[in-house]
């Protein structure tokens, strides 16, 4: 887009590929769309279908979030940027009834992304447990904010006082009405603070993310149906860094019954048949020379440069 002075600024309509309109006393110009897009093609159907789930896993956290990704390109905001790592990330198919129900399947969704060293876990599920050492200390009722950040600084090279730890909870749900999962979400976080002699540990955290095992900080819900995770995060210069972290999930059967070939066909028929150009190859780098439906024949064919 552009805007024109001179003999041009009092131009309106259209020229060849150039659309001209006036918009507060100058013209203005632009690129006229001339491609057709197929809103039903293959590549369309399955960006339409996982997309969804993405936007509701970040409308439920996004004010837990921000800050969340510390080196955004410059004109992306946070939601940008977790919709682009996640779309990215092994999809959960909706399917139309389920979006509008207000579906959501918690999924191992990337959470954070930054420059301090990666919270690394190991187990599974439920047996989740950090890297983060706490030494002799065993995590009760009576352990205050105090000992935990020196159990904290003392034993991990990377954490500093004044430093916060934040565990994250997407615990899943089904309505007993319509059975359209959904998730409820929640966050708990804890400053590294050496003074902090009076406050108790679990009085200000959910016990299950703040948690002893095998000397390290662990979860320890293990009835637990849903995705958690941790994030290391300070500031610095004004700044705030974080560690790239993604969601644990810990609701397999859900989960799987959302992934797949099976879980793409079926949302894929809720929203109406792709349609696809025969003679296109199938392919995020082929472009769609027609929006017409073959007469006979069958093929995935997916145009490019689709829109929801």
């Amino acid at each position: 887009m552009a805007i024109l002075n001179g003999l041009l600024r009092k131009m309106s309509g259209s020229a060849g590929d150039l659309t001209f309109k006036t918009l507060n006393g100058q013209t203005v110009v632009s690129e006229k769309m001339t491609k057709i897009t197929n809103p039903r093609s293959s590549a369309q159907m399955r960006v339409r279908t996982r997309w969804r789930n993405v936007l509701a896993m970040y409308s439920g956290i996004r004010p837990l979030l921000r800050y969340g990704f510390e080196n955004k390109p410059l004109g992306l905001s946070d939601y940008n940027m977790f919709v682009k790592v996640n779309m990215q990330r092994t999809p959960v198919y909706l399917t139309k009834q389920q979006v509008a129900g207000g579906a959501c399947v918690a999924a191992p969704y990337q959470l954070t992304q930054g420059s301090l060293p990666a919270i690394v876990i190991s187990g599974t599920g439920n047996g989740a447990v950090t890297d983060i050492h706490l030494g002799v200390i065993s995590i009760t009722n009576a352990t205050t904010v105090a000992q935990f950040a020196k159990a904290v600084v003392d034993n991990n090279p990377d954490y500093e006082y004044g430093d916060q730890i934040s565990f994250f909870k997407v615990e899943q749900k089904v309505n007993a009405e319509t059975s359209i999962p959904y998730c409820q979400f929640s966050a708990w976080k804890v400053v590294l603070d050496a003074s902090d002699t009076e406050t108790k540990l679990w009085d200000i955290v959910a016990r299950e993310g703040f948690s002893t095992s095998d000397g390290c900080l662990a979860h320890s819900n293990a009835n637990f149906v849903g995705a958690f995770g941790w994030v290391h995060s300070r500031k610095s210069n004004g700044k705030t860094l974080v560690s790239s972290q993604s969601l644990i999930a810990v609701n397999d059967t859900l989960l799987a019954e959302h992934q797949g070939d099976l879980a793409y066909n079926l949302a894929k028929s809720s929203y109406g048949s792709s349609i696809d150009a025969f003679l296109v190859p199938d392919g995020e780098s082929a472009g769609s020379g027609s929006n017409d439906t073959p007469s006979g024949g069958g093929g995935n064919g997916g145009g490019g440069n689709d829109t929801l």
